[in-house]
């Protein structure tokens, strides 16, 4: 019998899908609107500007890991961050599919993801060593920030930080500008 790993490896067409392995199951990612590939840039953009020589944060990167104590995943996290010290470890071809987790994630949700999927790859990726995971969440106009040490919500009228990310400050009411909040 052939494995899911097994047949996910050996079916590059997959990737194409725009899918994900999460807890054993093939989940195909939702189509994105504006709102979302707005977001995904906008984040991007703040990463990055933070970042500076410092490491690369790019959208939908895909990565594939195994954290301790969960299955084999690949994830393909909206935006998704590694330092430079990373980079220069993994090296150019290893860099291009990550086989570890990302250090930062930008995770923004869209109508029809399943709160069990979002919330098995938080716990993974903080178990596979990310720092952070920001969740974005357009309708609500927040920003729920994950990290081994807590949980912490942002909302309008705030700015996001995190002590992890010295120096990084996004506030909440630029994020959404000018874009479509309903559902």
């Amino acid at each position: 019998m052939i494995r899911l790993r097994e047949m996910y490896e050996s079916r590059p067409f997959i990737e194409l899908t725009e899918s994900e392995l999460i807890d054993g199951r093939l989940v195909r990612k939702m189509s994105p609107k504006r709102r979302h590939q707005s977001l995904e840039l906008r984040w991007t953009l703040a990463l990055q500007a933070w970042a500076g020589d410092r490491g690369e944060a790019l959208p939908e990167w895909r990565y594939e890991f195994k954290a301790p104590g969960y299955k084999f995943s690949t994830l393909l996290p909206n935006v998704a961050y590694l330092s430079r010290a990373v980079l220069d470890e993994l090296g150019p071809a290893g860099a291009e599919k990550p086989k570890r987790a990302p250090e930062i994630v930008v995770e923004i949700l869209s109508a029809g993801d399943v709160q069990r999927d979002l919330s098995w790859k938080v716990t993974a990726y903080l178990a596979a060593g990310t720092a952070v995971i920001f969740v974005v969440d357009p309708p609500k106009r927040t920003v729920t920030v994950h990290s081994r040490e807590e949980v912490t919500r942002f909302g309008p009228g705030e700015t996001v930080t995190h002590a992890t990310m010295a120096g990084f400050a996004y506030a909440i009411d630029a994020m959404f500008e000018g874009l479509y909040l309903g559902k």
